[in-house]
């Protein structure tokens, strides 16, 4: 089955409303629209665009003009870590991971790399973290250190610090939590540091 595609210019308006897109076999094709009025009051559009509009300058030049393809989504292919790293295999570029906790709170991580089970940390310093609350919020690296992405089958961890991490998954992808660490210097991503996933969902470039 074919997934959604998006171009890189229009993706990030759908970071809002993408976890909330019923599957469908037809690809798109969206090309970058025009500059346009600020969305009327009422207007369901408006906040994701908004949000959108400030996650795009954090994306690195070099995925600039490629397309996006969902390559994961836990209510079509499962709750499972070995499936998101199977639904990986044979992309070696970015992911960019979005959750949606059971409180509603959206947030998540672009990977310069893509997620894979793996002995160590691995990536670079194009990774960061972010949040919606309900401004958006980035989290770049620091410096301090190279504990960007791991991967087992128990849990996928990235960024670190002092024994916590940024953001770690079980591997149920159902219980996760966020905490400071030294890589990203960040904020609690979610409301609360342990949270549970209503949905998670996996971007790669086609």
């Amino acid at each position: 089955m074919r997934g959604h595609r998006w171009r890189y210019t229009r993706l990030p308006s759908q970071v809002e409303d993408a976890l909330s897109l019923e599957d469908s076999e037809e690809e798109e094709e969206v090309a970058a629209p025009a500059p346009s009025p600020a969305p009327a009051p009422g207007d369901p559009a408006g906040p994701q665009l908004a949000e959108a509009s400030q996650l795009s300058p954090h994306l690195p030049p070099r995925v600039a003009g490629n397309s996006w393809h969902l390559a994961f989504r836990t209510s079509r292919d499962g709750c499972s870590l070995r499936s998101l790293y199977r639904r990986m295999e044979g992309h070696g570029g970015p992911v960019l991971l979005l959750l949606r906790d059971q409180d509603g709170q959206l947030f998540g991580a672009f990977s310069s790399s893509a997620l894979r089970l793996s002995k160590g940390f691995y990536g670079t310093g194009e990774t960061f973290l972010f949040s919606f609350a309900p401004q958006l919020k980035v989290f770049k690296w620091t410096g301090s250190n190279s504990f960007f992405v791991k991967g087992d089958l128990d849990s996928l961890m990235m960024g670190s610090g002092s024994g916590r991490f940024g953001l770690w998954l079980d591997g149920d992808l159902y219980h996760g939590g966020s905490h400071p660490c030294a890589t990203f210097n960040n904020e609690v991503l979610a409301r609360q540091e342990e949270f549970c996933i209503k949905e998670l969902e996996a971007w790669v470039l086609s």
